[in-house]
C-alpha cells in the first residue's frame, strides 16, 4: 500500500493545529468536536489526553485527519493504561476530509495502537470491522431551511400546547454569558439522579469548555426566569451550519412550566429560514428522545465501536480478577 494511503500516527504536541482544524473545518464531517482546541477542553491532562491520525498528501499536507481520545484507566483494577474512550460533551468524531476517504486504515491503525476501546463514536465508517463490537446510535436533528411558520407546523400537537402553556406563563427569557446559573441548577435539581454522582472535574470541565466556547463566539446561552428567580437555561453552540443542544438544566417550576420547550423554539424561530441543523445531541433515552422528536426532529445515525485486544496473559488475569472478586 502507497505510503499516502496509510494514516500516520501524531502525538498531540506534534500536530499542526492550524492544519488540523483547517481539514476539519473544510470536511464533509465537519463538527465543532474535532478541532483541536475543543479536544483540547473536553480531555484535560492528566487523566485524559489526544493524538491523531494524518493521512498526509505527496506535499506533506493535511489531507485527512481523525483524532483519538483516550483515557487513563484501570482495567479489572490490575492495570492503568491508555484506553479509546470518547469524552464528555463530545457526541461523535470522524475521519475528517475534504474527499471522501476510507475509514478502515484508520481503524485498524487505532485498534494496533490500543488494544483496549471501552467507547469510540464516529459519524462514518466505511465497513464494520470484525475485530470490534459495533452498534449504530442516532441524534436527532432539525433541518432549519424552512420558515418558521412551516417548521411550527411540524411541532407535535402536545409540542404545540406545551409551547403555547410555556408563553403563557409569562417567562422572561435572557441571553448570557455566565454560565454559573446554569451549573447552580444542574447541581441542585440533576446531578443526584445520575448514577454515581458527578464529580467536581467534571464540573470544572463545563466551566473550562462553556468559556472557551463563549469567548470563541460560539455559545449560545438563554436562561428562563420568572420574578427575577432563573428557573432554566440551555447552552446552544453554533459553528458551521449546525447549532448543538449542548447542555441545560431546569428547576421543577421550569420543568412543569415548560421553560425548555420555550427555550428551543427560541433558536429554532431565530435561525429558521437558514442554512443551519439543529442537533438535539439525543441521549439513549427513549423518553428524552420522544420530547426530541416532538420539535418534528428525525435520526440521524452515528456508531460506536467498542474491541478488546488484550494479550492471551492480560485477559487471564481479568478472569482470575473476576473469579476473586
Amino acid at each position: 500500500m502507497s505510503d499516502f494511503l496509510v494514516p500516520k500516527r501524531v502525538p498531540r504536541h506534534q500536530i499542526d493545529t492550524l492544519a488540523w482544524d483547517a481539514c476539519v473545518a473544510l470536511s464533509a464531517q465537519r463538527v465543532l468536536y474535532g478541532y483541536s482546541w475543543y479536544l483540547d477542553a473536553v480531555l484535560p491532562a492528566p487523566d485524559w489526553q489526544w493524538e491523531g491520525l494524518v493521512l498526509f498528501d505527496e506535499k506533506g499536507s493535511y489531507k485527512a485527519v481523525m483524532p483519538i481520545p483516550l483515557r487513563r484507566k484501570g482495567i479489572a483494577g490490575l492495570m492503568h493504561r491508555w484506553v479509546v474512550h470518547q469524552p464528555f460533551f463530545c457526541q461523535f468524531l470522524a475521519v475528517f476530509s475534504v474527499d471522501e476517504v476510507d475509514t478502515d486504515p484508520f481503524l485498524e491503525a487505532v485498534s494496533h495502537l490500543f488494544r483496549y476501546g471501552t467507547k469510540l463514536c464516529l459519524r462514518q465508517v466505511s465497513r464494520r470491522p470484525v475485530w470490534a463490537e459495533v452498534s449504530q446510535l442516532a441524534t436527532h436533528i432539525l433541518d432549519l431551511s424552512a420558515d418558521y411558520a412551516t417548521l411550527f407546523q411540524n411541532y407535535s400537537r402536545d409540542r404545540k400546547l406545551n409551547l403555547r402553556r410555556a408563553e403563557a406563563a409569562n417567562w422572561t427569557v435572557v441571553e448570557s454569558t455566565d454560565l454559573q446559573p446554569l451549573l447552580n441548577l444542574f447541581r441542585i435539581n440533576h446531578a443526584e439522579t445520575i448514577d454515581g454522582g458527578v464529580a467536581d472535574w467534571a464540573y470544572a470541565l463545563f466551566d473550562r469548555l462553556g468559556n472557551e466556547l463563549m469567548s470563541r463566539g460560539f455559545g449560545i446561552l438563554y436562561y428562563a426566569a420568572q420574578q427575577g428567580r432563573i428557573e432554566a437555561g440551555a447552552l446552544f453552540v453554533r459553528e458551521g451550519n449546525r447549532i448543538i443542544y449542548l447542555f441545560n438544566a431546569a428547576s421543577a417550576t421550569g420543568r412543569t412550566k415548560n421553560a425548555r420547550t420555550l427555550l428551543i423554539d427560541q433558536v429554532i424561530r431565530a435561525y429558521a429560514g437558514t442554512n443551519s441543523i439543529f442537533d438535539f445531541e439525543s441521549p439513549v433515552k427513549s423518553s428524552i428522545v420522544d420530547f426530541y422528536r416532538s420539535f418534528g426532529a428525525s435520526e440521524e445515525p452515528f456508531y460506536n465501536l467498542r474491541w478488546n485486544r488484550l494479550t492471551a496473559l492480560e485477559r487471564g488475569l481479568i478472569r482470575l480478577r473476576h473469579l476473586l472478586s
